[in-house]
C-alpha cells in the first residue's frame, strides 16, 4: 500500500568512547582462554562446533592473532599491515592489526588477550547473556533482518595491550565479536581506549582495521586505517554509538548495519495491509533524528500520514482507511 515516502534527516554524532561495561562479557572469570604473552604469534587453528560463513565461505576453524585480528585459514604472524585487499587466501578480520607487544609488565591487569568460542551446545549463563546481546544487536542495527538466534559466538578481547618492543606507558583496549547461526553471519567491533596508533605511537605504520576476503579484490576498512588517527574510532561508528562498528558479513560484500543519511536505502515492511488501516509500516534504512519528518503518501490520493519515529533506526506509518480494495501503488 505505501509506495512513496519523504525524509528530512541530519546525522549527529557523539564524541564519547564505549565503556568496558558495553563490552561483551570477556576475562578468566566467565572462562576465556588467554593467548599467552608474546610478539606476533598466534593461537590455532580452534575448532568450531559450527560452520561461520563468510565472505561467501564457511569456515571450520579460526586463528586468534596477538596482533589484534582473526585469520580463517592460516596463522598471521605479519606485524606491519600491507594495506587490503590482500590475496593469497589472507582472510582476516582485523580490529587493531599493529605491533602488538603482550610480553612487558603492566600495572594491575593488562597486556591480555582473551578469546571465548560460545556455542548452543553449552548453553551457560553467560552463553545465554552473550546470545541475547548478539541478537538484541542485530535486532536494533539490522532491524529488516528476520530473527536472529546464534548457535555460536566467538569473542577476542584485547585488553589494555602495549607496543612492540614491550611498551606499557600507553595501552590499547578492543573487542572483536563474530556471531552466525550458520546461515547468516555478524561481526561487531568495540573500541574502549586506543593510546597508541603504531609501534612508535604516533609514526608509520599505522594500524589498520576492517575485513578482507584474501581474494586480492573483496574488502572492507574502517575509517582512520593506516593513519595516526586511526586512534579516533573510539568515538567513531556506523551505528551511531561511538566505539562500536557493525556488520554483517557472510555474502561476497560486507554490509555495514545501522542507518544511512541516503533516503534511496529506505525499506517498507510490511508490503500488505488491512483495507480497514491501522497497519503499522515499518520504515527503515535512512537515519531517523529530532528533526526528520517521516511523511508517508497512500496511492495517487493526496491523503498523506505523519510517521511516528521509534528511534535512529526505526519510524512507522499507520496505514489509513483504503477507499478502494486491492493493491495501491
Amino acid at each position: 500500500m505505501l509506495r512513496l515516502f519523504i525524509f528530512i534527516s541530519i546525522l549527529v554524532c557523539s564524541s564519547i568512547s564505549l565503556p568496558l561495561s558495553d563490552f561483551f562479557p570477556f576475562g578468566p572469570e566467565i572462562g576465556d582462554l588467554t593467548v599467552p604473552p608474546n610478539d606476533d604469534g598466534s593461537v590455532g587453528p580452534l575448532g568450531l562446533p559450527h560452520i561461520f560463513p563468510y565472505f561467501d565461505n564457511n569456515h571450520r576453524q579460526i586463528w586468534v592473532a596477538n596482533n589484534g585480528l582473526f585469520s580463517f585459514l592460516s596463522a598471521i604472524g605479519q606485524f606491519t599491515p600491507d594495506p587490503f585487499p590482500l590475496a593469497n587466501d589472507q582472510r582476516l578480520v582485523t580490529g587493531f592489526w599493529a605491533d602488538i607487544d603482550t610480553r612487558g609488565a603492566v600495572s594491575g591487569i593488562g597486556n591480555k588477550v582473551y578469546y571465548h568460542i560460545y556455542t548452543d551446545l553449552s548453553l551457560t549463563d553467560t552463553t545465554k547473556e552473550v546470545f541475547t546481546k548478539v541478537s538484541g544487536y542485530v535486532r536494533s542495527f539490522f532491524p529488516q533482518q528476520r530473527l536472529f538466534e546464534p548457535t555460536m559466538v566467538i569473542t577476542g578481547t584485547w585488553y589494555r595491550v602495549g607496543a612492540f618492543e614491550q611498551k606499557t606507558d600507553r595501552l590499547n583496549t578492543f573487542q572483536i565479536v563474530l556471531a552466525t547461526d550458520e546461515d547468516r553471519s555478524f561481526a561487531f567491533i568495540l573500541y574502549n581506549d586506543l593510546q597508541w596508533a603504531g609501534p612508535s605511537y604516533f609514526s608509520a605504520p599505522y594500524a589498520q582495521a576492517g575485513f578482507n576476503a584474501g581474494d586480492g579484490i573483496a574488502f572492507e576498512m574502517l575509517p582512520y586505517s593506516r593513519t595516526q588517527d586511526i586512534v579516533k574510532l573510539v568515538n567513531a561508528s556506523n551505528v551511531n554509538v561511538p566505539g562500536l562498528f557493525v556488520f554483517r558479513v557472510d555474502t561476497d560484500e560486507i554490509d555495514a548495519g545501522g542507518c544511512s543519511t541516503n533516503i534511496s536505502v529506505a525499506t517498507v515492511r510490511p508490503r500488505v495491509s488491512s483495507q480497514l488501516g491501522s497497519t503499522a509500516l515499518n520504515l527503515q534504512g535512512p537515519c531517523f533524528n529530532n528533526v526528520t519528518i517521516p511523511k508517508c503518501q497512500f496511492g495517487s490520493s493526496s491523503q498523506v500520514v505523519d510517521g511516528i519515529i521509534l528511534d535512529e533506526f526505526r519510524a512507522i506509518c499507520l496505514t489509513p482507511l483504503a477507499p478502494v480494495h486491492g493493491p495501491v501503488a
